[in-house]
């Protein structure tokens, strides 16, 4: 069982099984959400995922297609997973890796998604598939 949590402690995760995928996402609305060159997103089934605590949300619109709502401590405000209705993504949690400390280096990334977008500076990783797009296949 995986644990994570925000900076303050007030919302907390845990989930059972392995992750369906490990993506770096470069899209601009990721980098946003994390504050950084790209978003490391761990997809596991919501019915893996017990939450603790009372996370605020926020939904935006991708420029993609999807829908997304973001969850976030609103008191710390450490983005902690992504979700959406759309197709690929209904019934799962994109939880954001940096809300899992350590642990996270057990799942390593196996795509990057958007890679049009990439940071300039920021070289392909090495042995990752590579997307346009989201489209990573089931």
């Amino acid at each position: 069982m995986a644990k994570g949590s925000c900076l303050c402690g007030k919302v907390t995760y845990e989930f059972t099984g392995e992750p369906l995928r490990t993506t770096l996402c470069h899209c601009y609305n990721c980098r946003r959400i994390t504050g950084s060159a790209y978003s490391t997103n761990i997809t596991v089934p919501e019915a893996a995922v017990t939450i603790h605590g009372q996370p605020r949300q926020f939904e935006f619109d991708s420029g993609q297609g999807p829908i997304f709502k973001i969850s976030f401590c609103g008191d710390c405000s450490s983005t902690l997973w992504k979700e959406s209705d759309a197709p690929g993504f209904k019934g799962y949690y994109l939880l954001q890796s940096g809300s899992l400390g350590p642990e996270a280096d057990t799942f390593k990334p196996e795509g990057e998604l958007f890679t049009p977008y990439r940071s300039k500076w920021l070289a392909p990783m090495d042995n990752l598939r590579q997307f346009e797009g989201t489209d990573v296949g089931a």
